[in-house]
Parts: C-alpha cells; sequence; structure tokens
C-alpha cells in the first residue's frame, strides 16, 4: 500500500473530502478533516450528516484529496452529478481528485455534537503526484467552507452574523491571492449564506 503522505494526508487535519455510500449504493461526497497524529487517523463525523449515517451502515469512507476549491465548496452544499463519481474497487470516489484513500472506520467515542471514528486505511491510489505551492486563496475558501457547514448549527441571530463576517474576511484574501477557482468557490460559498 502506499504511503498516505504520498497521497496527501500529513499530520494534524488534512481537508478532504470523504465520499460514502448508503445501504443501496447511493454516493455522498461532503468536506471532513482527518486527524493525523503518530500514524493514527481519526475524523470526527456530525450527528444528522449523510455521511453519518453511511459510515454508521457501511463503516467504510474514502478520503479524496483534492485542491478543487469548486469541488470542495459543491460537496459541502450537495451539489455534486453523479458524473463527478467513479468508483475505486467498488466504492464512490470523486473522479476529480488527486488521490483515494479507502478507510475501514471504527467507532472510538460518542460526543454531544459528533462521532469519532479510528480510520484503518485499506487501500490508496495516487492518480496525480504534483508539487504546489501554498495558495492562500485555497486555504481561505477551505477555512470558509468549514465556518459555513456551522452556520445552520448555530442558534443566535449573533453568532450567524459573526461567521457571516469572518466567511467574508476570508472573501477578501480569496479576492486578493486567489485564482479563477478559488474566486467561483467563493461565489457559490456566499450564495448560500444569503
Amino acid at each position: 500500500m502506499a504511503n498516505l503522505v504520498e497521497a496527501g494526508l500529513h499530520e494534524g487535519i488534512s481537508e478532504v473530502i470523504a465520499t460514502t455510500q448508503s445501504r443501496a449504493g447511493v454516493p455522498n461526497a461532503a468536506p471532513v478533516g482527518i486527524h493525523a497524529e503518530s500514524g493514527k487517523y481519526c475524523v470526527e463525523l456530525y450527528r444528522g450528516s449523510k455521511t453519518l449515517s453511511n459510515v454508521n451502515t457501511t463503516r467504510k469512507m474514502a478520503a479524496n484529496v483534492t485542491e478543487d476549491a469548486v469541488l470542495f465548496v459543491r460537496s459541502l452544499f450537495g451539489n455534486l452529478a453523479s458524473s463527478d463519481f467513479s468508483r475505486f474497487l467498488g466504492f464512490p470516489v470523486l473522479s476529480g481528485a488527486d488521490s483515494w484513500i479507502l478507510f475501514r472506520c471504527r467507532l472510538i467515542a460518542e460526543r454531544a455534537d459528533y462521532l469519532l471514528f479510528l480510520l484503518t486505511p485499506f487501500a490508496v491510489a495516487v492518480r496525480n503526484k504534483k508539487i504546489s505551492a501554498i495558495n492562500r486563496g485555497l486555504n481561505a475558501v477551505i477555512e470558509a467552507a468549514i465556518l459555513a457547514s456551522r452556520y445552520d448549527l448555530q442558534d443566535g441571530a449573533r453568532d450567524k452574523t459573526r461567521i457571516k463576517m469572518q466567511i467574508h474576511d476570508y472573501a477578501r484574501i480569496v479576492d486578493r491571492c486567489g485564482g479563477r477557482s478559488e474566486k467561483e468557490a467563493m461565489q457559490i460559498l456566499l450564495q448560500h449564506l444569503v
């Protein structure tokens, strides 16, 4: 099996797009952060999400590593088409990802808002080995997407306003530092907050 660092996962939290499938085989995609420390991988899956429901059913998840900002934001809002998916060892993955890592998922802790799973890799495919510099625009899109995923979970208007202000701060970074893809992704994200 390939080294997971070669596949794009590093120590700390790596933002990926998780793909899962329902018992009926219907694919789902959503951004998640995979926590890596000392060779162990974990993921927090939030209650009420399709990702958690599917992992509870199949005990499997694929990490799709990509720098495609538009794909991240589209997957956040459930806007992927069947043509965005392909299969790796019979499991749904994203056609445009640079690598895929299939994990078995074992529940190790339950919290009020999420369940924590230990991830054990069992298959890896590296499709695109590329070297790229850090793009501040891409990083800002990812941070804004994380905030947007928490927006609807907020009860108070003050908390929602704070999140919107933070997202607009990231939008200014994207406007200054991002490329066409990052700017398109931020526009999609901002439209969903209206």
